[in-house]
This record gives structure tokens, sequence and C-alpha cells, in this order.
């Protein structure tokens, strides 16, 4: 390919120690014959970057005239009891949507032009986006009324609510516990009934897991179904965005608000055009049926969703319950088996770390997309002092990740490009697996919302304290299958967690994660829909051990 710097005629050199800088950087050594050549390439180069930094970025317009944000406030400690809001604004959409009237809130690493966004970390303070999120302008046009932004954990690492700056976010059924993460707020907000619904982002089940610890209905789409741009990103090829909710009727009617191709997310090759989004939520109310709504319906149940580390019996109890409730309403249920979906979880772990670490250095490459530049140019460099700001969580990737790029004389330098690989084994089997059955179910946590860690614990505390938390989600960030998580009744707390008698009355949401073939969200909301709708209220329904 002809290098475009031949056009620049005048040619500028770096400095030597620029030079050397670089060459020590990759190992490289620089003949003294061959210095001179190389600063003016370097120079050549570096005209080229100045001209593109030279021009004004170009982002998606904001139509401030239709949909103003004028009233912008953070809510005292006794208007935010749970810690849920990042900030509270109103913006309403317009008349006449399928969301006029209905509040939402946002997961704050989603982008609100003129609102600041916070990202769960005080690393950085001073982040005011200057462009809507698709799914923002989308919300706005179907009527929704956009009425904050709701705390997400640090940088969204984790999926505990206590490592945002100041107060963990509270468990709407239990103070003192986890709402997990990292769409903590919204799990608050929502379950709490503060909110009616909102959009939160899942790298490895960050809505499902908040959406089963406070008893919603959650959503982790179709890769590629729902825009990513304007979100914050962790790693490009696990970030999702998804509708969390009361009812799987509205969480229909705001994944069909929001969903298909915007002409940007290079993520989204094979999704509809908006026009085309099927009516999700018209065809929830069409599947519903007075006698056996699921005839005919084929649901497997993973064993290898099932027999896992750290399953509580209540919760393991409650699965059976809920799988009866699936053969009493007329479906035909079946084992299956998928042995990678328990040995991958290495992978997603090596492609979580290596590829978050380099989008949060700034070198988020190979992407035809919206990039948040205004962000990164407050972010880098990183130094001593953002560092120390930094949680556990996020110092653990980057350290790790280095390690597996740069360290180990390269041994593991291939390691996420064979993880990509590998899951792309278990996409495969996945797909095999729903060639026999409609969809796949499991439990969404193996176990109930935990007390907060110790503030004074250390990293591996920290860590230690939600292992094997994801241990059914994150396989379907790799995949990209759609997995929705129902909340199918309660139980109490793990006895590790318990500080006293009384908390064995504490009683917590368990959610069941109901997992599809890719653009078939609507056969999941057919089925979750029929069990939520035999179940009446779930809040009801306990394991009696």
């Amino acid at each position: 390919m002809t290098d475009a710097n031949v056009l620049l005629t005048r040619v500028v050199q770096v400095s030597k120690d620029d030079l050397r800088d670089a060459s020590q950087r990759l190992g490289l050594a620089i003949k003294e014959e061959e210095e001179d050549d190389y600063l003016k390439l370097m120079g050549q180069f570096k005209q080229s970057l100045d001209a593109v930094m030279n021009v004004p970025d170009y982002l998606p317009p904001v139509d401030h005239e239709r949909f103003p944000r004028h009233i912008i406030w953070t809510p005292t400690d006794t208007e935010n009891e749970l810690n849920g809001w990042a900030c509270k604004v109103n913006i309403t959409g317009r008349r006449g949507g399928a969301l006029e009237g209905r509040t939402i809130c946002l997961k704050d690493s989603i982008c609100l032009a003129d609102v600041p966004c916070r990202f769960g970390t005080d690393v950085i303070t001073d982040f005011v986006p200057s462009v809507d999120a698709t799914i923002v302008t989308r919300i706005l046009e179907a009527g929704g009324i956009i009425v904050g932004k709701a705390t997400c954990e640090n940088m969204s690492h984790g999926a505990a609510s206590d490592s945002s700056p100041g107060r963990p976010v509270q468990n709407p059924y239990a103070r003192g516990f986890s709402a997990s993460g990292s769409s903590s707020g919204c799990g608050a907000l929502i379950g709490s009934g503060e909110v009616e619904m909102g959009m939160g982002g899942d790298q490895g089940g960050s809505v499902r897991l908040p959406a089963a610890f406070c008893g919603l209905v959650g959503l982790k789409p179709t890769i590629g179904l729902v825009p990513y741009t304007g979100i914050l990103s962790s790693e490009a090829s696990v970030d999702y965005t998804g509708p969390m909710t009361r009812t799987v009727l509205d969480n229909a009617l705001l994944l069909e608000a929001v969903a298909g191709y915007d002409g940007i997310d290079d993520r989204q090759l094979g999704a509809p055009a908006p026009a085309f989004v099927p009516h999700y939520a018209h065809n929830v109310l069409a599947s519903r049926r007075p006698e056996l709504p699921l005839m005919g319906a084929r649901i497997g149940v993973l064993q290898e969703g099932v027999d896992i580390p750290r399953l509580q019996p209540e919760v393991a109890k409650l699965f059976d319950m809920a799988v009866q409730r699936f053969v009493d309403l007329g479906a035909h249920v079946s084992q299956v088996s998928v042995p990678l979906h328990r040995d991958i979880l290495p992978a997603m772990t090596v492609i979580n770390k290596m590829g978050s670490s380099q989008t949060r250095t700034g070198r988020q490459c190979q992407r035809r997309a919206l990039y948040l530049n205004e962000y990164f140019e407050k972010l880098l460099p990183w130094n001593e002092v953002k560092w120390d700001k930094a949680h556990p969580f996020v110092k653990n990737t980057s350290l790790c990740a280095e390690y597996a790029w740069a360290g180990a004389g390269a041994k593991y330098a291939t390691a996420y490009g064979r993880a990509v690989n590998q899951v792309r084994r278990l996409k495969d089997e996945y797909d095999a697996a729903l060639k026999g059955c409609d969809v796949l179910i499991m439990p969404t946590v193996p176990f109930t919302a935990r007390r907060h860690a110790d503030e004074n614990g250390g990293p591996w505390h920290k860590h230690d304290h939600y292992a094997g938390i994801i241990a059914n989600t994150s396989q379907f960030n790799g995949t990209g299958h759609p997995a929705l998580t129902l909340p199918i009744g309660m139980a109490p707390p793990t006895e590790d967690v318990m500080l006293s008698r009384s908390d064995k009355d504490i009683r917590l949401p368990v959610g069941l994660q109901i997992v599809g073939k890719f653009w078939d969200e609507g056969t999941i909301y057919r089925v979750a829909d029929a069990w939520e709708r035999s179940a009446g209220d779930w809040r009801s329904i306990e394991a009696e051990m």
C-alpha cells in the first residue's frame, strides 16, 4: 500500500529521544547510519498525526431542540437511599411513542450529551459527553422519559456493587447485600420501583446478574441486535447493552424501541433495520393462550449449567420447581449436554482481561464505529495518581493483561486469539444443541445475593467473595446468543454471609436464565412470559428445604 505520507512535502523530524524510546519498547536496534532516515520517516508520520488531531472530531448530532436537558442534579444521600443514582435528569421523549410516559434510567456508561458520565470511577471526574448513544435517541423517539444515570461499577468491572466511588449500591430486598453489577444502579432502582425500566450494559453478565439479584427481567440480546454506539466500551467482542424491567412484556417493549442497525456499530452485521425489528411486545401478547401456552415448545436443561460449583440448595430447588412449571405449561423438557460450557471459562477470562486492557490504554483498534475520543483524552495517560484511584478489579485486569501481552517472554501473546477461536467452537456447540430444542435453561447465578465484601479487605478478598457468580453468564457474551434472566422465587442468603439468627428471615430473588438462537428473542419472550403469567407473584414462591 502506498504510504500517504509521500504526499507531505515538508518533513518535521521527531527527536532522537522519541526514536530511541520507540525502538527500545520494540526491542529494535537502529543502525547508526540509518538513524537520520528513521527520524525523517517518523517525522513524516508525525505530520499525519498532527493533521488528524487538528481536524474536529466527527460526531453524531444531538437534537437539543426536541430533547432539551436543562435540569441535571446529583441527589442527596437521603434522596438516594440505595445509592442507585449517579445523577438525575428529566428528558421527555416525543408524544405518541410506544414508551410514552415510561420512566427509564441509563447505566452510567451510556453517553447522554451534556450530562456527566462517571463510569463508576473517580480516576477522572469531569467527563461530560458531547453525544447521545443511539439507544438514547431511540428511547426519546419512542416517548420514554429519561430520569437519570444509574450508578455503574468501577469502569464496568466486577460483579459486586461496592466498587464505585462513595457508598455501595444496596440490594432493594436487603440492605447490606449486593445488587451485583456492573449495572448495579439499574438493578437497585428498578427493583425498588423508583424507575420502571432501564438500559444496562453486559460484558460478562452485567445486565443479568443485577437483574437476578434484584428480581428483574434482564436481557443480553443477540450480538449486534442493539447498537452499542455511544457507550463506553470494555472489550468490543463482549460488549452489549440490554433492557432491565420488572416484567417480560415491558422488556419486549423496550427492546423493540432500541433494537436495529444504526449504520455505525460494526458489530451489527445481520441486524435488521429499525423498520424491520420484530414487534416483540405484540408477539408476546399474541402468543398467550388460556391453556398449555407452551405446547410444542422444546426446552433443554443444560446439565453443565446446573452442575456448577457453589450451587445453593435453595436455588437448585427453585430451579427444579420452575422446570416442572414449564412441563405443566405444555413444554417438552429434556436434558442437554454441552461440556465446553463449563470448560470455556478460562478463555472468557483471557478475552475480558487482555481485551479490556487494550481498550483502557487507548489501543482499541480494528473497529469501524464511533470512538469516544473525548473520554480517552481525559483518561490518558495513566499515571500513579490515577492508578491509586483505580479499583483492585481494574488494577488486577491491567496487571494480568500486561503480563499476558508483553511478559513471560511472549509465551502468552497468542492467548487472546486462541481464546477467541475456542469460543467460536462453543458457539457451534450451542447451535448444535439448539437444533434439538428452542431454548436452553439454567440457573442465572448459583447463589443469592451476598453481603458486600469487607471494605477493608484486600484485592484477593474482594475477588474471592464473589467467585463463581459468572459461571453461567459470561459464555454467552462470547458466543453472542441471546440470554434472559427471569425471577422465579425467593431464597435466604447463604449461611456463610449470615451474621445473626434473624438473617435467616431475609429473602432474596433467584433467577432462571433462558438462552435462545441467534435473533430469536421472540421465542425467549414467549417462554418467559408464559412462566411469569402462570406463576403470578414470583415473590411468594419459596423452596421448602
